[in-house]
């Protein structure tokens, strides 16, 4: 496995567990990580995992979808992010009502 490592930008509230073979990196969502315009960020992660994660993935909603991605510079990935800011992956929390909504 090389050094490089690449930024990981999720769409998903806790995220997932990536893994190809047996090796595996959590990967962060919105709900426990940095938050970018809804995506949670990982950082340092290495890029021949996410190379392989994402060939034997590369057909699954979450990938085609765009709710996950991954850059080798992690200001790209945060701009990506806020790029897709009003991209819904249907997973957002319920909007709760206003109190004078409330009866």
């Amino acid at each position: 496995m090389s050094n490089q490592t690449v930024a990981i930008g999720c769409k998903l509230p806790n995220g997932f567990f990536m893994q190809v073979g047996d090796i595996s990196h959590v990967i962060k969502g919105y709900n426990s990580s940095i938050v970018i315009g809804g995506h949670g960020i990982t950082e340092d992660v290495p890029a021949d995992l996410w190379a392989a994660w994402l060939k034997e993935n590369k057909d699954r909603d979450l990938v085609k979808n765009g709710f996950v991605f991954a850059h080798s510079n992690k200001k790209d990935v945060k701009a990506e992010a806020s790029e897709k800011t009003k991209a819904k992956s249907g997973t957002e929390p319920l909007e709760q009502p206003k109190n004078d909504e409330v009866k």
